[in-house]
């Protein structure tokens, strides 16, 4: 069968999509990943065929800065947190989605990916929750669809919540994202279901205990597993580390404002470093290092090492809470020190992580070098963070990997495909 896959320009968003993509195109299927333009080095590097659709990204206004960081952060544990997320995200999806023609010739997201379907004809179209406008094109050109989740399922709990507080019936013009839509919609004789905002059925690769579904839709479980990108392991990777390796990252997605917005600054967790009889790898770029201050004797800084290399050599890591670290992390049964950035689902993860005992969460009121210090001591010489590290992994392996999903993705793709209601 033809696969399509569709995602975001961002390679946070891009490597979720590569080891699926490589289980597909091993059981003999053919696949493509489609983006904005950007991002197709990118994509081929992964050994992946690219597709390009819509105007470069830099262009779609949907730049981190022009929103408050915070104000994108899903907390399940707060009955209206959801409210200011969906005012920030509804206006990002439809820039990004549904803009027109540009006026210099080149075709909407929309436009360009009902063409591409209809010329190449998927069978199937695996899409990120953030492009909805792959859903559109899959059911414009008769392709069986499905959302690929890479976090908590922030699209499909608004969506209920804004459906909740609607009301029965409302108009679909209510809701600003389906507003968005419809003239797509009757551009190309598609009727408006739900199945255009949250797909035909979802791949989600949270472990059930953090999971936030929305209720009525069909979830199949799915092992995220790693993808950071490939590069020759360093010399100094091949010896093991004489004292306890500690990773500290921001991860790929948010460098350049994560160190800025997390509970502690860079120039506090390297106080807190200093003296530790620890090694410290710290993935930081050249601004991020002038940031920090000075750097104490026993941190590294490297720009980029993949973390299938790095993790497997550590005994704990410190991080903003984000999906993709969490989902690299975990699989080594790593004890977790998340110093918070909270956006999208980070807020989520950090419960996650304590309420299994896998890790601590730095305070956000008052927390100090020291402060610090001690809870890093903590997770790596107390017994009980390790175990619930453990549990977390296996909470995680348990789940099915990208081949064994091949089969359920077969099946999905033949059968017929109709609006959902």
């Amino acid at each position: 069968m033809r696969v399509l896959f569709v995602t975001v320009p961002l390679a946070s968003h891009v490597y979720p999509s590569v080891s699926l993509a490589h289980a597909l195109q091993s059981a003999g299927h053919e696949v493509r990943l489609a983006s904005k333009p950007g991002v197709e080095d990118l994509i081929t590097g992964c050994g992946l065929h690219a597709v390009t659709v819509g105007i470069p990204a830099d262009e779609d206004h949907l730049h981190e800065g022009q929103v408050p960081i915070d104000a994108l952060a899903l907390d399940p544990q707060d009955d209206e947190s959801w409210r200011s997320v969906r005012r920030y995200l509804t206006p990002r999806i439809v820039s990004a989605n549904f803009r027109a023609e540009d006026g210099r010739g080149r075709g909407g997201v929309v436009e360009d990916l009902v063409a591409y379907c209809r010329g190449w004809r998927p069978d199937l179209v695996l899409w990120d929750p953030a492009f909805p406008a792959a859903a559109i094109a899959a059911r414009a050109s008769g392709a069986e669809h499905g959302r690929l989740l890479w976090a908590l399922d922030t699209v499909g709990h608004i969506r209920h919540r804004t459906r909740e507080e609607l009301g029965e019936g409302a108009a679909l013009e209510r809701d600003p994202l389906v507003a968005a839509m419809l003239p797509a919609l009757e551009r190309y004789g598609v009727d408006f279901g739900e199945d255009l905002l949250l797909g035909r059925w979802s791949l989600d690769p949270v472990p059930p205990g953090a999971q936030l579904p929305a209720p009525g839709h069909t979830y199949h479980p799915m092992r995220i597993v790693p993808y950071t990108g490939s590069a020759v392991e360093p010399e100094w990777l091949r010896t093991p580390p004489a004292r306890p390796r500690v990773c500290l990252t921001y991860g790929a997605s948010v460098r350049g404002y994560a160190p800025r917005f997390a509970t502690v600054p860079l120039p506090v967790l390297m106080e807190a470093f200093a003296g530790m009889d620890i090694e410290v790898v710290a993935t930081l770029n050249d601004e991020e290092i002038a940031e920090a201050g000075p750097i104490p004797a026993n941190v590294r800084t490297v720009d980029y090492v993949p973390f299938t290399q790095l993790l497997p050599t550590c005994s704990a890591i410190v991080y903003q809470g984000g999906d993709g670290t969490f989902g690299c992390a975990a699989p080594q049964s790593l004890p977790q020190l998340i110093n918070l950035s909270p956006k999208w689902g980070e807020l989520a993860v950090a419960q996650y992580v304590e309420s299994r005992g896998a890790g601590l969460v730095v305070d956000r009121e008052g927390a100090t070098a020291e402060s610090v210090r001690d809870q890093l001591h903590r997770i790596l010489t107390e017994p009980a963070f390790r175990k619930g590290a453990e549990e977390v992994c296996r909470e995680i392996t348990a789940m099915p990997t990208p081949h064994a999903v091949v089969p359920l993705l077969e099946e999905l793709a033949k059968g017929p495909v109709r609006p959902s209601a």
